[in-house]
């Protein structure tokens, strides 16, 4: 049987899960969002060849298009892959991912699938992961715990775990600098984030709502090669997002 792990309230945790494992992400209590990445472990060979795992540096490339790419723009392509919700939106054609549906990396490659979801599939792909401005913005003075915090604070965590190998923790720390500092749109599993329309014609907005998940409702994704997943029990208290109370979430590596 897996191994139950937490996700602590207001905290963050990551796990690496490899090539075809899953990983089981648990709404405990019903009502927490989990802000949830795919962070792809690079290899040696990131920069100069593809591999079934790793976009290619030069996509669908001819005898001549590979010198036509300047050395600014290799060394940004050359950057990690992360799952990205903006590239998710345009190769899903959806704002919601769905059972089956695959997630990809800003280079348009897969990530992880969603295999099952238990819950009423209400998640959000629009709203970026809270940050300490956004609770000044709020009205929040001095300290508050944020989900992309949680986020480095996970990644660096899961660098010197016992369980991995060195070289994965090395990779796993070299993620840090080459990311440069930049926090992804997660995937805010959980989270009622409806689109609005304010009368016919009106342009549509957003509304941050109360979650409409139950207790134990959960998914489970697959890793389309080796992933960091990091998740981050939201800390949000001054809006409704978490019902006011956020609490721990659970997660589970397994196959």
């Amino acid at each position: 049987m897996p191994t139950t792990q937490t996700v602590p309230a207001r905290r963050g945790a990551a796990a690496l899960v490899r090539h075809g494992q899953k990983i089981k992400i648990i709404n405990t209590h019903g009502n927490q969002v989990v802000d949830t990445w795919a962070l792809a472990l690079p290899s040696a060979t990131l920069n100069t060849t593809s591999s079934k795992a790793e976009a290619p540096l030069y996509p669908n490339a001819t005898s001549s298009s590979p010198s036509q790419y300047t050395q600014a723009a290799n060394a940004a392509a050359s950057a990690p892959e992360y799952m990205s919700m903006c590239h998710c939106r345009a190769s899903l054609l959806k704002i919601t991912p769905a059972v089956g549906d695959v997630l990809v990396s800003q280079k348009r490659h897969p990530m992880v699938k969603l295999l099952v979801d238990t819950s009423p599939g209400v998640h959000d792909t629009l709203i970026a992961a809270c940050d300490r401005w956004r609770y000044s913005e709020l009205g929040v003075s001095g300290y508050h715990e944020s989900c992309t915090d949680n986020f480095w604070d996970a990644v660096n965590a899961l660098s010197t775990s016992g369980t991995l190998s060195s070289e994965e923790q090395d990779n796993i720390r070299d993620l840090i600098p080459k990311l440069g500092t930049r926090v992804p749109d997660p995937f805010n599993l959980f989270m009622n984030i409806p689109i609005t329309r304010d009368g016919e014609g009106a342009k549509r907005g957003v509304s941050f709502e109360a979650p409409v998940t139950k207790q134990g409702d959960y998914v489970v994704l697959e890793a389309l090669r080796d992933v960091v997943v990091v998740m981050s029990a939201c800390p949000q208290d001054v809006l409704t997002i978490n019902g006011g109370r956020p609490v721990d979430a659970h997660f589970e590596v397994f196959g």
